[in-house]
């Protein structure tokens, strides 16, 4: 990259922590302000007076991606926002079409990548019919694994892209692997694709969402993208409020993401 360009991306950066860091602030106002009053209490017209709020509110899309930024995959649920793919299974296919990447894919209730996934890319993949978890259980049926020891197993120090969608196991899964990596180790992903599931019941409160947020955070994580996914409102699924998202998360602290940190 030259320096010209390796320069503006720093610059860019610079400015996206600065706009992260207002709304850190503003997230932190409002939790002194009102405390934990759940993730939707704007319910009513009163209600909305009193807090006009969501949780979405609370983490919003504050850091802009310094190069392009794309949504891969089909429209709808599926596809996912990826910064800095440019012009180099929907997700999967594309990905794997568009780079030379290699994909490594989990799923308890599936036996393989689905048929969108072409013949010729399927050399650049590798399927395990298992489950993401914080904790492995490699003996239980299914087996399920965490991603520090997934990691392990394939020889791998560092992850790309690791998207994940796996219906509310996110919040264990990355916090193992936030507790089993020391805080002044850099965190080994360079972007997290995920879905975030705040489904009834749990014991997932704001205040527990947004301490497991924030240390993602802390590591140097940072959210560039989010997209609602509505289908649990049109499915009218659970109580009807919009409690699943998309989000891109970027390592701004990742010195090994060579799309905008090279030359750095």
């Amino acid at each position: 990259m030259p320096s010209s360009a390796s320069s503006a991306v720093k610059m860019a950066m610079q400015r996206s922590e600065r706009l992260w860091q207002k709304t850190v602030m503003q997230r932190h106002e409002y939790m002194n302000k009102f405390g934990d009053v759940g993730f939707f209490p704007a319910v009513t017209g009163q209600t909305y007076f009193a807090y006009p709020y969501s949780i979405w509110d609370l983490i919003p899309a504050s850091f802009n991606c310094p190069v392009e930024i794309e949504r891969i995959g089909r429209m709808g649920d599926g596809g996912k926002w990826v910064c800095g793919v440019q012009n180099e299974s929907s997700f999967e296919q594309e990905l794997l079409t568009r780079t030379n990447c290699r994909v490594w894919g989990y799923d308890y209730s599936v036996n393989d990548f689905g048929p969108v996934l072409d013949e010729s890319n399927r050399q650049r993949t590798s399927f395990m019919q298992a489950g993401i978890a914080g904790q492995s259980s490699p003996n239980s049926v299914p087996p399920f694994f965490s991603i520090m020891d997934i990691m392990a197993m394939n020889g791998h120090d560092y992850i790309d892209l690791l998207k994940i969608d796996i219906e509310f196991a996110e919040f264990e899964a990355l916090a193992a692997m936030d507790d089993a990596l020391p805080s002044n180790h850099e965190f080994p992903i360079g972007q997290i694709l995920i879905e975030l599931h705040l489904s009834q019941p749990s014991d997932i409160t704001l205040t527990r969402f947004l301490s497991w947020w924030e240390a993602l955070e802390n590591r140097g994580f940072r959210p560039a993208w989010t997209e609602p996914n509505l289908m649990v409102v049109t499915l009218r699924a659970e109580d009807l409020m919009p409690r699943c998202a998309e989000y891109t998360l970027l390592n701004a602290r990742d010195h090994r993401n060579k799309i905008y940190n090279e030359g750095r």
